[in-house]
């Protein structure tokens, strides 16, 4: 029995040995580090398989916040960068802005001091120009040679200025500033005694009807003249040249002698010519 049974022991150790496809089993210190690599990696994929879409959504959340982080890193920057560029704009709008009013300022000045420049003399025209004084003797003198030129032009002899006559002239255009007309206010003959005495009396009337023969035809003329002797003298003696009713005697060889008297009124001036046929006093 003991044979039997011992026999039966080495029988099973023989098969457990054997059992295997009759392979040999090897030694044990060898198989646990190489089945266990081999099963760690064959067993991971199957292990690491179902919890992949685990893992995955977790990568995924984790991927946004870098591509926010990298938003908001450039948010900033151009944050950063907006500032930078609204304060350049802001100096560079500044300097421009002063210098454009500088530039309408001195525009507005110029433009300004021109209408100020122009209206000044508007004024002035419109005034009156402040000419120089201009003595009265000048222009009688001036005027008589111009009107003596333009006797010898049209063939007639040159008239002779009497001092005498000169006077009553005068006094005529001084009464023409305030009554311009040929009728006389007062007789400037017989009041300064100028030319031959007419003695009514012997003629039946009174001694007031009595006068002084001085002159025979007069021409007078108002305007606002201006301006020097000689440019006054000219207009004067031009207008009474183209006038026909005054040139007919003014220029007439008829008349040989001539006065001129010339003042001047409230802006105006007056002129009053005496024609004379003869000298009645020099």
């Amino acid at each position: 029995m003991r044979k039997i049974i011992f026999l039966l022991l080495c029988c099973g150790v023989l098969v457990s040995m054997v059992g295997c496809g009759g392979k040999t089993v090897p030694p044990p210190t060898e198989s646990p580090p190489t089945m266990a690599s081999e099963t760690v990696i064959t067993e991971t994929p199957t292990e690491t398989t179902p919890p992949t879409p685990v893992v995955e959504p977790t990568e995924k959340e984790k991927e946004p916040p870098p591509t926010e982080s990298k938003a908001q890193a450039t948010e900033p920057t151009k944050t950063a960068t907006e500032p930078t560029t609204t304060a350049k704009q802001k100096e560079e709008s500044n300097p421009t802005v002063t210098k454009k009013p500088n530039e309408s300022s001195v525009a507005k000045t110029t433009k300004e001091e021109t209408p100020r420049k122009t209206e000044e003399p508007q004024e002035e025209i419109y005034v009156g120009i402040q000419w120089p004084e201009v003595d009265t003797a000048d222009i009688e003198r001036l005027f008589i040679e111009k009107i003596n030129a333009h006797r010898i032009a049209q063939g007639d002899t040159a008239a002779t200025m009497l001092p005498g006559l000169t006077k009553v002239a005068q006094l005529r255009a001084d009464e023409l500033t305030t009554n311009f007309s040929h009728t006389d206010i007062r007789d400037a003959c017989k009041e300064l005694k100028y030319g031959e005495f007419v003695d009514m009396t012997l003629y039946g009337m009174t001694a007031e009807d009595s006068y002084y023969q001085g002159y025979n035809r007069e021409a007078i003329g108002m305007g606002d003249w201006f301006g020097t002797a000689e440019s006054m003298s000219d207009r004067i003696a031009d207008g009474f040249h183209h006038s026909k009713g005054h040139w007919a005697y003014v220029g007439s060889s008829k008349y040989p002698y001539i006065a001129v008297g010339v003042t001047k009124e409230n802006s105006k001036w007056y002129v009053c010519i005496c024609m004379s046929e003869k000298n009645y006093g020099g």
